[in-house]
């Protein structure tokens, strides 16, 4: 068996799909994938764009995405997606070709020795969990076992195989490959950690259970609802877990942290012990370190024991290094000694109510669409199993601001590494994945179009069922805001005046050969809205909103969660800060 065979084979019994691209080191291994049936082969305008669909494909249906890249230029193009699978923890196999074994040097002082030769291993070790070149075909079905397995195992992430031409061109005995055999360490409870996390929860009276990505990476999403049902304890979901329960549920505060909400602020600020599922809270969530949360005590639990090092500032009260499916039974048995004071629910309750993300008066714009009217709409409109698929920048916090999610549907992007023209190239690796049996909604600034815009020939020549929304406000409105915060509105290369030109999409999309549509103002969105979706095959539909459109709240910089931006009276800040200090006081 060619080496090559045996490695689609083995491919095949990961997952029924490779993202490709094209090059003279990767002709066999993506000729030996064509002969494979399993195997469906998707090759991209770009690789970047393959790598983009790749990452998405493991978030829409669970497989592993595999990418296949020839060396040099084509692997240097896929590292895109590589760093989104990494600082998500989505679990990617990488397939890149390298030159013949003699044109590979082997003075590192030397600059290149083969056509497009790369020291790729150098390149992506910051952004991978595993990487290895393969010179040895004895050694194929070792290596791809143990890559596969790293990818998975305990916090996922993307693994790479350096495979150089001729190695892929050679014989091997597939009878004689030595298997790879894991060893698993498992990590134990610690009992005095444990009594303190008891003794914490005991006290509190005003607890919040942050769900983090590491329970939807766990698939504990379900366990720990019923848990928190149960003893109906407050949860606030991360942007990366807000797909997993209902908006409408009394016991989910929302979203909270600096490009969250006035609500979901108040919550968290005015708790006396967060809970903290699988989350690193970043900079976006918890603002100024010193002011987050002061008055609460803090439970992290984490697989990756380096999350809990504090270099976020963050001062941790109880660190628990484990699994979060070890950990479900713990947090059942601690959760009987909640004692939540009733004002706390109705506290909950009164912020929602009373400080509401999507406003009237956003209902009265006439000249244009309202960002947050479009996605209030479109929460409305779109159904429980469909896929959303946020960009980056202000369409990105707009829609995890002003979305009210169904659980069921699946709403994701990358949320750390977080590059502009995501959600074009990601909408197609999660179309293929579930086969077009969902709704695949792909919304993007206009300003990161351009950045994938070649892959829509894809959606076209395949004909995904992807519906794009493009946020068009004439340039980069979110740097622009930050501009206006920081440097007097001194606007650089983020509009037509200060250098950045934006194409006509409707012209550009047509040329593809993919309908469009537009919407000029608010009493057009719900018409529009519902053609472009119930349109059979892929449609773009432009959405026209202010240049000066902002996100609203916002925090600034240095401020707590509670201080967003546009401030509210101080004495009404000073006074939501204080509802229960008098009963601590007693």
């Amino acid at each position: 068996m060619k080496a090559s065979d045996y490695i689609a084979k083995k491919l095949s019994t990961y997952t029924n799909y490779a993202f490709t691209g094209q090059g003279g080191s990767v002709v066999h291994i993506l000729d030996s994938l064509s002969k494979v049936k399993k195997i469906n082969i998707l090759p991209s305008q770009n690789e970047q764009g393959a790598s983009l669909a790749a990452d998405a494909f493991y978030r829409a249906s669970g497989k592993i995405g595999v990418v296949v890249a020839t060396s040099g230029p084509g692997i240097l193009n896929t590292l895109q997606g590589m760093a989104c699978s990494y600082y998500d923890s989505i679990p990617a196999f990488y397939l890149s070709g390298a030159p013949v074994t003699s044109g590979i040097k082997k003075n590192k002082n030397l600059r290149q020795l083969g056509f497009q030769e790369m020291e790729v291993m150098d390149i992506v070790k910051s952004m991978t969990k595993y990487s290895t070149r393969i010179t040895n075909v004895k050694d194929l079905r070792y290596e791809i076992e143990k890559a596969i397995f790293y990818s998975l195992e305990g916090r996922p992430g993307p693994v790479l195989i350096d495979l150089p031409d001729d190695v892929q061109r050679q014989e091997v005995n597939e009878k004689k490959l030595r298997p790879f055999i894991p060893k698993i360490n498992l990590i134990k409870p610690n009992k005095k950690i444990i009594n303190k996390l008891e003794s914490l929860v005991s006290k509190s009276k005003r607890p919040v259970v942050v769900i983090g990505n590491g329970v939807k990476i766990s698939k504990t999403n379900e366990k720990f609802y019923k848990i928190i049902k149960k003893y109906k304890i407050p949860f606030a979901t991360t942007w990366a877990t807000t797909d997993l329960f209902d908006i409408s549920d009394k016991l989910n505060i929302g979203s909270f942290g600096v490009y969250a909400t006035r609500h979901g602020n108040f919550s968290i600020q005015n708790s006396d012990l967060l809970i903290i599922l699988g989350s690193r809270m970043n900079g976006t969530q918890i603002g100024t370190a010193s002011k987050f949360a002061v008055n609460a005590k803090k439970v992290l639990v984490d697989i990756d024991k380096f999350e809990l090092n504090e270099e976020n500032k963050v001062k941790i009260d109880c660190k628990i290094n484990l699994d979060l499916t070890n950990f479900v039974k713990i947090f059942d048995k601690v959760s009987k000694k909640m004692n939540i004071e009733k004002n706390w629910y109705k506290a909950i309750s009164y912020w929602k109510n009373k400080y509401p993300t999507v406003k009237k008066e956003y209902f009265n714009e006439k000249q244009h669409a309202n960002p947050y009217v479009f996605f209030n709409e479109l929460s409305k409109l779109v159904k429980k199993d469909d896929v959303i698929i946020p960009d980056a920048s202000a369409n990105l916090v707009w829609c995890y601001q002003a979305f009210k999610p169904k659980k069921g549907q699946n709403i994701f992007t990358a949320l750390n590494h977080s590059p502009m023209g995501y959600s074009i190239a990601a909408a197609i690796g999660a179309a293929v994945s579930l086969n077009s049996k969902k709704e695949i909604i792909a919304i993007i600034g206009d300003g990161s179009v351009q950045m994938n815009i070649q892959e829509i020939e894809n959606i076209k020549n395949y004909n995904l069922p992807i519906k794009i929304f493009i946020i068009d406000n004439k340039g980069y409105g979110m740097v622009k805001q930050t501009i206006d915060t920081w440097l007097n509105k001194n606007y650089v290369g983020c509009d037509k005046g200060s250098g950045l030109s934006i194409p006509n999409f409707l012209k550009v999309f047509k040329s593809y050969g993919i309908k469009t549509t537009e919407v000029r103002n608010n009493s057009e969105l719900r018409r529009k809205i519902k053609s472009t979706l119930s349109h059979k095959g892929p449609m773009m539909c432009n959405i026209k909103i202010s240049p000066n459109a902002r996100i609203i709240p916002k925090l600034k910089p240095g401020y707590p969660l509670h201080d967003m931006l546009p401030s509210l009276p101080e004495e009404e800040t000073s006074q939501q800060m204080k509802i229960f200090s008098k009963n601590e006081n007693k």
